[in-house]
């Protein structure tokens, strides 16, 4: 069996003052995989994101990276790439600037630095934006600028922090589509934080932990499984519904083999 690219073992974070946002997760992920954590705003989702890049650190526990031990090292040498929910594009570059940034910063050779750039915006298809300033385009077009300059990069894992909330309903499904297209494209692992049960749920998102209290859910959807399918209200695969909303919902698919992991 292949080595998991992520591992999560028994991982905490407790601030001053006595609040916990991470409590004891272990989870792991493997290769080339699309892992949604989903759950509700404050439940950690996005501490866990910021600490596997190296951006916060564990109170306990560790984190391995492609078999590694992170726990020394820097996120700037992490074999991983964050997209941030607010794009965090500079205004003042053109887009392909922005994709260049990190390479430029890293010493790449200006050389390779535009082959990779034009590669990057071909993936997004945006090279005939190239020219163009972020205030010159849409909401999309600037997340896939962010997702560009992450790309460009070649990181094992890329991180996305909750890509889709500023966008409208239908950018977000347009959006969701690129983003399966791009991860099965560049074959590395995505891992996106999201408190929207809706994209989190499709079928072509490998992956799913819900967090509660004390145990977290991991839910693995299969081919055959059934589309528009009504979870039973007390059936604990169907957590997710009672936590999101008042009432059963109707999901794009039906995840089964759930399993939970102790905490």
């Amino acid at each position: 069996m292949a080595e998991p690219i992520v591992s999560v073992r028994n991982v905490s974070r407790r601030y001053p003052g006595g609040v916990t946002a991470v409590d004891n997760v272990s989870v792991d992920i493997e290769q080339n995989e699309f892992f949604a954590l989903l759950g509700p705003s404050g439940c950690g989702k996005t501490t866990l994101l910021r600490m596997i890049s190296g951006l916060d650190s564990p109170t306990e526990g560790q984190i391995f990276i492609g078999g590694e031990d992170m726990a020394f090292t820097p996120p700037n040498k992490r074999p991983t790439n964050m997209v941030f929910q607010s794009y965090a594009v500079f205004p003042h570059m053109t887009v392909a600037d922005n994709v260049a940034y990190g390479l430029r910063v890293t010493g790449v050779p200006e050389a390779e630095t535009q082959a990779r750039v034009k590669e990057g915006l071909e993936m997004v298809k945006l090279t005939h934006l190239a020219d163009r300033k972020p205030d010159q385009m849409s909401g999309g077009q600037r997340q896939r600028v962010a997702l560009a300059r992450a790309l460009v990069k070649r990181p094992k894992v890329l991180l996305l922090d909750e890509p889709l909330s500023a966008l409208d309903a239908k950018l977000r499904d347009d959006m969701r589509l690129e983003l399966t297209r791009l991860q099965k494209t560049v074959g590395i692992t995505f891992i996106i934080v999201t408190h929207d049960a809706s994209p989190a749920m499709r079928k072509t998102w490998a992956r799913f932990i819900w967090p509660p209290i004390k145990r977290r859910l991991v839910m693995s959807p299969l081919p055959c499984a059934r589309r528009n399918s009504r979870f039973p209200r007390r059936n604990p695969k169907a957590l997710i519904s009672s936590r999101f909303r008042r009432k059963p919902v109707t999901w794009p698919i039906m995840a089964i083999g759930a399993k939970w992991l102790s905490t």
